[in-house]
């Protein structure tokens, strides 16, 4: 099964916090069902915090082949550059609620679309999904809970194996911006 991958990640300025970045990546991927079906395959990844993901400065770039999702040609991927501070808020039991969270906004976002165009039934999807992460992070990443920093709001990842082999998104908050470089292998 081919896989979604981060080809590239690129420190175009770092944040304002004081010494290098250490980012992580959230990554949802929910297929979108034929139909009137509402049976899916959702996954919900996190990556980083060591090695790739670490001690980034102004100008710095990282290549490397990570793999952060399994690719689907039906499924919508939605992803979001986090800045950490003291460990990943998002990890353990949080990741495991944020799943479950996603995976029922996800289903109730397929049952209120059931018989809508595939573009009506995609967007309603995509709001949905980076609407739920903005709310779960306002309350994971918030003191006394935790203290990590969005990097801009989730995005929504446009890929064609065949067609459009990369896709760059750039991420900007807290003084940084980042680019990174996506790609189906």
């Amino acid at each position: 099964m081919a896989k979604v991958i981060v080809d590239e990640m690129k420190c175009i300025v770092d944040t304002d916090e004081e010494g290098s970045d250490d980012v992580y990546l959230l990554t949802w991927r929910g297929q979108i069902p034929l139909g009137d079906s509402v049976v899916t395959q959702t996954e919900f990844t996190v990556h980083g915090g060591i090695d790739f993901w670490d001690n980034l400065d102004t100008g710095e770039t990282r290549r490397g082949d990570v793999t952060i999702a399994d690719y689907d040609p039906r499924s919508l991927y939605i992803v979001q550059l986090i800045e950490m501070d003291f460990g990943r808020d998002v990890a353990g039991d949080p990741r495991r609620a944020y799943k479950q969270i996603l995976e029922g906004q996800w289903a109730l976002a397929l049952s209120r679309t059931l018989g809508q165009p595939a573009t009506l039934r995609t967007a309603v999807l995509t709001a949905t999904v980076r609407e739920t992460l903005r709310v779960l992070n306002n309350r994971a990443m918030e003191f006394p809970l935790g203290n990590d920093d969005e990097l801009g709001p989730p995005r929504r990842l446009q890929l064609q194996a065949a067609s459009n082999p990369a896709a760059v998104e750039h991420f900007t908050g807290e003084g940084g911006l980042y680019r990174f470089t996506f790609k189906v292998a």
